[in-house]
């Protein structure tokens, strides 16, 4: 295994790391804040009833809630056609541009999304035309919001050295897990409007770019002459197997999240603002297990990264496991404990080990692909898990305990020839 050049530059000050940790903060809320309200907001522009006629084969289809993950699933493809782009672009124009467009990015899109649906919510646009902007104007979020990530990863590669880069990254995501937090917890503003928590995460990311732009210093591009890069291949030997853990990952992460909020509603019997509010409470409580499993695991472990998934994937079956035979709203929060703490495990290990396997100038590039892969996963995971839904309430989550299972009995043969 290859690894990077221990890094030359000056540390950055504790205050200008706190600016990129509050940039990937922004992140984490921005991701999850949408995942809170979208199911409910969905349903309230009554997406779940579109019905699209198809008229070469003259049918009538009715995608239910998959019209509506449908929406995330867009995003999240913008996302893994851009992320890499973005991330070679850091490489050969620097880390704190591109996280300063990604944030005042996610700004503007926020605001012509909020637009759009402002415009189905008071029954000016309706129906099919309606989905159409609204497609539109997340793809146009996603694009200018991308930048944030695989810029903010990489800068944290550039600052710490081979030896500094668990810990390093593990702050990244701890923070980007009190994002995680925090967003859903915004969930609670739409007793004032579904999109009042929108509107409060575009004025959050608007101060956090004002505050980056002030606060963190530049460092020079790796790739200081500005000649294009070749592209790297998902199939590189060198860290596939990590592009494969972790879009296994993210499409499960992808198809809970996304569902669950129809899953409270109809499990719990409850109306759409109070699915969001119990809904944003879960997530709270999943991301406080991430910041225990960082904060009493991960910082203080100094083996080898990859053997925490040994622990944290077991976990994260157990959640599905929960979530398939849930109940009442105990068993529902006691499954996303769970699945916190296992994703707070699995996270930082396979991106941090990840990072070792690339020179220096190829990190921006990586950092694009896993982030890109998190995308591909956070696509596919919500299409199946709408799928599934239709059918029967439970079955994205049997479907993530089956597949989960398959992933551990892989990792322990794969594990035997890491250790050979």
């Amino acid at each position: 295994m290859s690894s990077v050049s221990e890094v030359n530059a000056i540390k950055p000050s504790n205050k200008a790391m706190f600016s990129l940790y509050l940039a990937m903060m922004c992140v984490g809320m921005g991701q999850t804040v949408v995942f809170a309200i979208l199911p409910m907001l969905g349903r309230e522009l009554q997406l779940d009833k579109l019905i699209f006629h198809i008229p070469f084969f003259n049918l009538d289809v009715q995608p239910k809630e998959l019209a509506i993950t449908s929406l995330s699933a867009l995003t999240a493809f913008v996302f893994f056609i851009v992320a890499p782009k973005w991330g070679r672009l850091s490489d050969r124009w620097g880390r704190k541009p591109l996280i300063i467009l990604g944030l005042f990015g996610y700004v503007i899109g926020t605001l012509l999304f909020n637009a759009v649906a402002q415009l189905g919510l008071s029954g000016v646009l309706l129906g099919v035309p309606l989905f159409i902007l609204l497609i539109i104007s997340r793809a146009f979020h996603a694009v200018i919001m991308t930048p944030t990530h695989p810029a903010s990863a990489a800068y944290m590669v550039d600052v710490t050295t081979v030896h500094e880069r668990t810990k390093g990254m593990g702050k990244l995501q701890a923070f980007n897990q009190i994002g995680v937090m925090v967003g859903p917890a915004l969930a609670w503003f739409v007793t004032l409007s579904y999109l009042a928590p929108l509107y409060i995460q575009a004025g959050v990311s608007l101060i956090v770019g004002v505050l980056v732009w002030r606060y963190l210093p530049p460092i020079a591009a790796s790739n200081s002459s500005g000649k294009k890069l070749p592209k790297l291949s998902y199939f590189d030997p060198r860290y596939r197997v990590y592009i494969a853990i972790g879009f296994t990952i993210f499409s499960l992460l992808g198809m809970v999240q996304q569902t669950l909020g129809f899953y409270y509603q109809d499990i719990l019997g409850v109306d759409g603002k109070r699915a969001a509010q119990l809904f944003s409470t879960a997530m709270v409580i999943s991301s406080i297990s991430v910041l225990l499993a960082q904060f009493l695991v991960v910082r203080r472990y100094s083996g080898l990264p990859m053997r925490l998934l040994r622990v944290g994937l077991p976990f994260m079956l157990l959640s599905y496991l929960l979530l398939a035979n849930a109940s009442n709203i105990a068993m529902l929060y006691l499954a996303m404990a769970m699945f916190g703490f296992g994703m707070g495990l699995t996270g930082p290990s396979f991106t941090a080990t990840a990072t070792m396997t690339v020179e220096a100038h190829e990190q921006g590039g990586l950092a694009g692909l896993l982030g890109a892969i998190a995308g591909l996963g956070f696509m596919f995971g919500p299409l199946l898990g709408g799928a599934l839904y239709r059918i029967s309430p439970s079955y994205p989550y049997w479907c993530a305990a089956m597949v989960m299972s398959a992933v551990i009995v892989l990792f322990m043969f794969f594990e035997k020839s890491w250790r050979a």
